[in-house]
């Protein structure tokens, strides 16, 4: 299948060669600080409204935000699938505008984007694959309350295709950059949405996690996002990826608008359609909001810093990490040592195992149906439930689906897997996870949450790509990116958030590092030798413990001093250069 945006390095060379520029590195200037001047923070925001939010009452307007940003998201590469036009926009803040400020919601103008996996009304959904887009009647709920809530929705963002992925490198739409480095790999599946808010285009965005594609992406883009506990937010309007195991989560600029946004759309959804929704069911309290908490950290042997970026960046790694727990403990955390080989043990069966064959169980049903809310997908539960059928034709196309190359190898090499396994097999691996489980919980038991890496390492996206454009296709690198995430959701669906927590900065131009193949990569690349990345760890805690843990996460965050994106890190980021802008790929 070609990929409809080719790579970044070519969409570059052929926007700047038409513009007769450059496809050079340059470096946003000390700060890495935009070319914005509004804070798209919803406390910031709020404030610029509130004083009149009217151009004539000198207080800033959506329609004066969005036309300011709309330039900079169009520019944006590889970030969204689609984009609104401007002339859309300005019809929304037109409403908006409009309304009396007593009636104004609580996202009342504020931008922000929507993974393409999640429906829209009237935008196309291709889980970023061409070949099985659809149009639905009508959003997701969460989607739609955060619209009731005021909210300006500016597109729809890229990701690995069928969110299959935490690399984000899998998309025949191009690769999503990396806030801090386009080089490196935005991580997936939500790499687009990430991108969005670490760039500082939107202020939130809404993603999917089933494995880790809330988290890992946070992390590589220096931005929050929130899992929340499995089951507390709708997932109606959610192309499945794992039905049993999937999330809508948010990514935001900080801990405080991300929990803002995640419990307006936790009052959302229900009813019978809502299969997947649960009641809470704590099992036990969580401590006191300021008080003392127990924490645990994976062992050492599960830190596996080693890795392409060479001995600095391991150095680096587990030096922010021990940094990262001495924060915890400041602000009340008490380390307790646990056994974690049952929570990596659980991680490997997601893809080492027959629960693989859910990817493809939930695919074929999306498939079958066309994205629509077709006979055959309600009687399984397959499907989203919101879409118009799919013509015939367009059915006949999609059922095959494994007899052509309309799905990318890699993905393509993942989801067929499922095949080799029979319902024996799924049975036995069942009564293994519910051992592995049980032994999990009892570690569990002993602690108030888990603090682990986001991710392990960063990756070159030509390391990746290399490694996974192989015949057959290998992934050991988007495995190990799973090292923290996979279990979660396999364990009920435990509490979740990805918070910044520290860079990463490395010379490959000198010392060690200069040896590493690596650094030959990024000598090639005409960009920086110096690099500097964000370092990301995840708070984990029991289900139904999301606000408790939110909170130790805006804690912890504060104590680290940290914001945003490149510019909230202190750094510059390294851009290639663009006097023109790669055209969205069209979904056909």
């Amino acid at each position: 299948m070609a990929r409809l945006g080719v790579s970044r390095a070519a969409a570059a060379a052929a926007a700047a060669a038409a513009a007769g520029g450059s496809t050079g590195y340059t470096r946003l200037q000390r700060g890495g600080k935009m070319p914005h001047a509004v804070d798209l923070s919803l406390s910031a925001l709020r404030e610029r409204y509130s004083f009149g939010g009217t151009a004539a009452s000198g207080g800033l307007t959506p329609s004066a935000l969005l036309r300011e940003l709309h330039p900079r998201l169009a520019a944006a590469p590889a970030v969204f699938i689609h984009l609104e036009p401007l002339a859309a926009l300005l019809e929304r803040c037109a409403e908006l505008e409009a309304q009396p400020p007593s009636q104004r919601g609580p996202l009342w103008g504020v931008p922000f984007a929507v993974k393409d996996n999640i429906d829209v009304a009237g935008l196309p959904s291709t889980a970023a694959c061409p070949a099985f887009s659809y149009t639905p009647e009508k959003s997701a709920p969460t989607v739609e309350a955060l619209l009731e809530a005021g909210g300006v929705m500016v597109g729809k963002t890229n990701l690995d295709q069928f969110a299959s992925g935490l690399v984000g490198t899998r998309s025949p739409y191009g690769v999503a950059p990396n806030a801090f480095d386009d080089r490196f790999i935005p991580g997936g599946s939500s790499s687009g949405s990430a991108a969005a808010v670490g760039g500082g285009l939107v202020t939130f965005a809404l993603g999917t996690d089933t494995a880790g594609s809330g988290r890992v992406p946070a992390g590589y883009n220096g931005c929050v996002g929130i899992k929340p506990t499995l089951g507390a937010v709708s997932t109606l309007g959610v192309v499945p990826a794992c039905a049993s195991l999937d999330c809508v989560t948010v990514f935001a600029r900080s801990v405080e608008d991300a929990t803002a946004v995640m419990r307006l759309m936790r009052a959302a959804g229900g009813g019978a359609e809502d299969v997947w929704r649960r009641a809470p069911a704590p099992t036990r309290p969580p401590p006191a909001t300021t008080g003392a908490f127990r924490f645990c950290t994976p062992g050492p042997a599960f830190l596996e810093w080693d890795g392409a970026g060479g001995p600095e960046m391991a150095a680096a790694s587990a030096e922010q990490f021990a940094a990262a727990a001495a924060r915890l403990e400041a602000i009340g955390g008490v380390r307790v040592d646990v056994d974690f080989a049952p929570f990596a043990a659980i991680a490997a069966m997601l893809y080492q195992s027959s629960f693989v064959a859910e990817r493809y169980s939930g695919l074929r049903a999306f498939l079958d149906a066309g994205g629509a809310q077709g006979a055959a997908a309600a009687e399984h539960g397959g499907g989203n439930g919101n879409g118009a059928a799919a013509p015939a034709a367009a059915l006949a196309q999609q059922r095959s689906l494994f007899d052509d190359d309309r799905l990318l190898p890699v993905t393509r090499a993942i989801i067929s897997g499922a095949g080799r396994f029979t319902a024996v097999d799924v049975f036995d691996d069942a009564a293994r996870m519910a051992a592995l489980v049980s032994a999990a919980n009892a570690s569990l038991a002993r602690v108030d949450m888990l603090l682990v890496p986001t991710a392990l390492e960063h990756y070159l996206v030509e390391e990746v790509e290399a490694e996974e454009g192989g015949s057959p296709p290998s992934w050991p690198k988007n495995a190990k990116n799973g090292r923290f995430t996979n279990f979660v959701n396999l364990m009920g669906g435990l509490a979740g958030v990805s918070v910044p927590s520290g860079v990463l900065r490395i010379d490959y131009g000198s010392g060690a590092s200069a040896l590493t193949p690596r650094a030959r990569l990024l000598a090639a690349s005409g960009g920086p030798l110096r690099v500097a990345l964000p370092f990301g760890v995840t708070l984990l805690a029991p289900c139904w413990h999301d606000d408790w843990l939110w909170g130790v996460a805006a804690r912890m965050v504060a104590e680290a001093k940290l914001g945003c994106g490149p510019q909230g890190h202190g750094v510059a980021a390294a851009v290639r250069a663009r006097t023109a802008a790669p055209a969205l790929a069209a979904a056909e």
